[in-house]
């Protein structure tokens, strides 16, 4: 297939991961230098093309394209400038660049580009979540430690909903399980606890050995907790019998509505559904969204530190990375829809709130 307008998807090198963490530093304001006319603020900056030797067939190329983009327009809800009055392929290029401009105003990621074969021209939409190289580890044990303390029930009986929905609905993969990655990382850091460590690393041989030993006994009490469909089936009366006391409790109860919502709204939708990208070949060379996206043990301490580093030297040695992605074609025999990303657009915020909140507790 030919493009008229090229859609690039850019890898760059994976740089080192950070854990899920709730805060972001603010973009550093910019000011002009010196003030500017009114009259510059007034002029329109029109995109460029260079013309190709030969183009498509001027009749049904146009076609194609401003009915496809009749179905873009009427699905999004917005319109473009005129463009009737510029020759062709410009007609084209520009309408393309004032949709993509409506699409850009979105809160969304969202890249439209022109698929061109021999029979048909059509738009086609890229939507992208940017997961900005985090590592999505929701921690498990601080928990397990807030259920020891009686004054937390109802606080913990809300977060074990929350988990309970994130591994049975949204899929998220719990270390302890076989089939998940960090359960291949555990048991690395296990055998080299056996083997790998020198005599003068007996103080961190210990230390590690006891958090290991931590991480699998606590690891499997919330895990069979979370197992249990009671948490899930609960969920709605647990929120409703809430009751805030302090800034904690309203903290866990907001992440707890959140989390029922999406339920709600999205009852069969899991956090990978939309990271498979068949562009991506089958090689090593690829970050699969199973390896940053998981329940864990702890993101602090000794055998935290040593499973990212383990997870960063494989990540430095990937091309690619599965993110989510959602293309749609804007055609008859197609059914885009306006939804896009918006349930991944939720859960990634839910998830670093999630994270942040467990970080604090003790």
């Amino acid at each position: 297939m030919e493009t008229l307008s090229a859609v690039r998807q850019i890898y760059k090198r994976p740089e080192p991961s950070v854990r899920c963490t709730g805060s972001k530093n603010k973009p550093t304001k910019v000011c002009s230098t010196r003030p500017v006319t009114d009259g510059f603020l007034r002029q329109q900056f029109l995109p460029l093309f260079e013309r190709d030797k030969e183009l498509p067939d001027k009749a049904s190329t146009q076609k194609d394209f401003f009915e496809s983009l009749s179905i873009l327009t009427r699905l999004y809800g917005f319109k473009i400038s005129n463009v009737t009055d510029k020759p062709y392929p410009y007609n084209i290029l520009l309408a393309h660049h004032y949709a993509q401009k409506e699409l850009s105003a979105s809160r969304q990621d969202i890249e439209l580009a022109i698929l061109a074969d021999d029979k048909t021209v059509k738009l086609f939409t890229r939507h992208t979540y940017n997961t900005d190289m985090t590592l999505y580890y929701i921690p498990v044990l601080p928990l397990y430690r807030l259920l020891q303390d009686r004054k937390q029930k109802q606080n913990v009986e809300l977060l074990l909903s929350v988990f309970a929905y994130l591994y049975h609905i949204a899929g998220i993969p719990y270390y302890r399980d076989n089939y998940s990655a960090l359960a291949y990382y555990y048991e690395c850091m296990e055998d080299w606890l056996m083997e790998g460590w020198e005599e003068d690393e007996t103080d961190e041989k210990n230390s590690t050995n006891l958090e290991i030993n931590k991480a699998s006994f606590y690891g499997d009490i919330i895990h069979r907790k979370i197992y249990n469909p009671y948490q899930l089936n609960q969920f709605r009366q647990r929120i409703d019998c809430h009751k805030q006391k302090s800034s904690f409790d309203r903290e866990c109860l907001n992440i707890a509505k959140k989390a029922y919502v999406l339920l709600q709204d999205y009852p069969k939708y899991t956090v990978f559904r939309s990271t498979s990208n068949a562009e991506l070949e089958e090689d090593d060379g690829i970050i699969r969204a199973q390896q940053y996206i998981s329940f864990v043990a702890e993101n602090e301490g000794t055998l935290y530190e040593n499973i990212a580093r383990m997870v960063n030297d494989e990540f430095n040695e990937c091309s690619e990375m599965e993110q989510p992605t959602l293309i749609q074609l804007y055609d008859t025999q197609n059914n885009p829809s306006t939804e896009g990303l918006d349930f991944e657009y939720r859960l990634f915020p839910l998830l670093n709130d999630l994270c942040t909140l467990l970080n604090q507790i003790p």
